[in-house]
């Protein structure tokens, strides 16, 4: 199994709520930098106590694990998430959601693979290819 993870530069919680809005989310679990043990051996500061060491969520039947990191962190271009759903009103919402504040790179639309299909970069620099199954 390979389980994709996502850096964040200090908004991991917003983006996990985004998240939660535009799919079916399940298994959530944030642990944020304050909640580390004392024997954790981390360099934490002060500024970092409320951002997210580490969070497991389900998406759509897919592990994913989300965190704030320090360095600072480009979103790219060399990764993208499908999301395979099965209805127009679960894709609609998630375009909805997304394209908020995002970048629409593919309006929703038939395609020759798909009733709807849309591609959005959503406001942290994540591409999302949209597939009604």
């Amino acid at each position: 199994m390979i389980s994709p993870v996502i850096h964040f530069s200090g908004n991991c919680l917003e983006a996990i709520r985004l998240y939660e809005k535009a799919f079916n989310v399940s298994n959530k679990q944030v642990t944020l930098y304050k909640d580390a043990p004392d024997n954790h051996g981390m360099d934490i500061t002060n500024d970092m106590f409320d951002l997210v060491m580490h969070s497991t969520i389900t998406l759509c039947g897919t592990k994913f694990n989300m965190s704030d990191v320090m360095e600072n962190k480009t979103a790219g271009n060399m990764v993208c998430f499908n999301v395979f759903l099965d209805s127009e009103d679960e894709l609609q919402n998630a375009f909805e959601v997304l394209s908020n504040d995002g970048k629409v790179i593919q309006k929703v639309g038939p395609q020759f693979f798909s009733k709807l299909y849309t591609v959005i970069i959503d406001r942290f620099g994540i591409r999302w290819q949209i597939v009604l199954v």
